[in-house]
C-alpha cells in the first residue's frame, strides 16, 4: 500500500512494521470485550524519515469510553527550560498553553512575571464518550485558532507540549499556530523523542494515538515545511526516552536537503520485530507455566497494553496489576482477566514471574512493595527493551 508522508508529502512504498489489529489501549471495559480495535502499520518515509502510522484511525474511534483515562508528560526538565525561553525572549509578557499538559510550564513561567492562559478542550463527544488527546490534537486547526485569538489576542509565548506527535496533520497544526503569535512571539513544540526505543527494538512504545515518531532531525524538518526558523532545539534526558523541544520563529527559512532513501535505524527495528516477538513469547510462555497462571504484569498503561497485544502475550497475563483504584475491575483491552491492586498479587501462590511496567524511577519502590515475592523467588523482568532487567535482554 502506498501512503503519503505526513511531512514532505512525498509517497510511501516501504514495507511497513505491522503489528496486526490491536484493541485501542483506553478501551478498558467491565466485559472483557474489545471492540474497539485498529490495523498497527508503521512506515518510514524514504525522502525525509519521518516514522509514522500509515493510516490514523479516526478521532472517534480513539475517545476513551470511561472519564479516568489521563496521561503523564515529564515535568523534572521545566525549570531549565523556563530559564532558556526567557533568555531567548526577556520581553515575553504573555504565554498560552494548547494542551492538557501545560500548567506546569505556565506556573513557572508565572513566577517569571508572564500572565499565563490555558486553552480549555470544549467538546461534546458522542455515545458517553470522554474526549481526550483525540479531541486535542484536532483543536489545532485554522477555524479553531482563529477564533482563539479573534477572543484573546496574541500571545509572545505559545506552548503546544506533546500533542503534536499525535496530530495525523503536524504541518497544519504548526502552520495553525501561527495565530496566536504576537509579531515578536515563539512556538514552543515539546515531543518525545523516539531514538532510544528504536534503538532498544522496544516495540511498547508504539500507540494508536501517535501519528508520527519524531526524531532531531525530522522535528527540525517540520519547523522548516511549517514556515518557521528554529531558534533553539533542546535535548532534556530521560531514561527510556528524551524530550525534545524546539523553540521556533515564523520565518522563511531554505531547509536542507534530507538524507534519502530509508534509515538503517528503521530497518533494524523493523526486521528484528518477528525475532523479538518470538523470544518474548517463549520466554513468558516458560513464566507462565502450563496452567497459564504463572504470570503477573504489574502498571497497566499503554506500554503494557501494547507489550501484550503486539507481543501476542495478552492471554498468558494470569494477574495483571495496578494501585489505580479508577482501574479496579476493568479488563483491559485484551487482557482475560481484570485489574487487581498489588495486595492480591503478594497473597498469589501462582505467579513465579512478575513483569514491571513502570516508569524506572519509580520500580525501586515497586520492588520494595513486592520484597515478599522476591523472597520466595518470584522473577522480576522489565518489559523495557532499553533496560538491564529486560525480559528481551538476552536478544543479541
Amino acid at each position: 500500500m502506498t501512503s503519503t508522508c505526513r511531512l514532505c508529502g512525498s509517497d510511501i512504498a516501504t514495507p511497513a512494521l505491522s503489528l496486526g489489529s490491536v484493541p485501542v489501549c483506553n478501551a478498558f471495559s467491565k466485559s472483557g470485550r474489545a471492540d474497539r480495535r485498529v490495523d498497527l502499520d508503521v512506515v518510514e518515509c524514504e525522502t525525509c524519515r519521518l516514522i509514522q502510522l500509515l493510516q490514523a484511525p479516526p478521532p472517534a474511534l480513539l475517545s476513551p469510553e470511561v472519564p479516568w483515562i489521563r496521561y503523564r508528560e515529564p515535568e523534572g526538565h521545566l525549570d531549565a527550560l523556563v530559564t532558556s525561553l526567557t533568555s531567548l525572549r526577556p520581553g515575553a509578557r504573555r504565554a498560552v498553553g494548547t494542551g492538557p499538559f501545560e500548567q506546569p510550564l505556565l506556573s513557572r513561567l508565572a513566577t517569571h512575571g508572564l500572565h499565563t492562559q490555558a486553552l480549555s478542550l470544549d467538546t461534546t463527544a458522542p455515545d458517553g464518550r470522554h474526549p481526550y488527546l483525540e479531541s486535542w490534537q484536532a483543536t489545532l486547526g485554522n477555524e479553531h485558532l482563529a477564533t482563539v485569538s479573534a477572543q484573546h489576542g496574541t500571545f509572545d509565548v505559545v506552548s503546544c507540549r506533546y500533542i503534536v506527535e499525535h496530530s495525523p496533520t503536524p504541518v497544519a497544526a504548526l502552520q495553525a499556530l501561527k495565530q496566536l503569535l504576537s509579531p515578536d512571539g515563539v512556538l514552543l513544540i515539546e515531543v518525545p523523542d523516539s531514538s532510544k526505543f528504536l534503538a532498544a527494538r522496544d516495540y511498547c512504545f508504539l500507540w494508536e494515538e501517535h501519528s508520527c515518531y519524531f526524531v532531531e532531525d525530522t522535528l527540525r524538518q517540520l519547523a522548516h515545511a511549517s514556515g518557521y526558523q528554529v531558534l533553539a532545539l533542546l535535548r532534556y534526558p530521560g531514561a527510556l526516552e528524551d524530550a525534545l523541544v524546539a523553540v521556533l520563529a515564523p520565518g522563511h527559512v531554505t531547509a536542507p536537503s534530507p538524507a534519502q532513501g530509508p534509515s538503517t535505524l528503521f530497518e533494524t527495528y523493523r526486521s528484528s520485530f518477528p525475532e523479538q516477538r518470538a523470544l518474548v513469547q517463549a520466554r513468558l510462555r516458560a513464566g507462565a507455566g502450563p496452567r497459564r497462571d504463572g504470570l503477573a504484569l504489574f502498571g497497566i498503561g499503554h506500554h503494557a497494553i501494547m507489550f501484550a497485544n503486539a507481543f501476542g502475550v495478552a492471554d498468558l497475563i494470569a494477574l495483571a496489576v495496578d494501585d489505580d483504584a479508577d482501574k479496579r475491575g476493568f479488563f483491559p483491552p485484551g487482557l482475560r482477566v481484570p485489574v487487581v491492586g498489588s495486595e492480591q498479587l503478594l497473597v498469589d501462590e501462582r505467579i513465579t514471574t512478575c513483569l514491571f511496567a513502570v516508569a524506572p524511577h519509580i520500580e525501586g519502590r515497586v520492588r520494595d512493595k513486592l520484597a515478599p515475592l522476591a523472597a520466595r523467588g518470584v522473577a522480576f523482568h522489565s518489559i523495557y527493551a532499553a533496560l538491564d532487567n529486560a525480559i528481551t535482554k538476552d536478544l543479541a
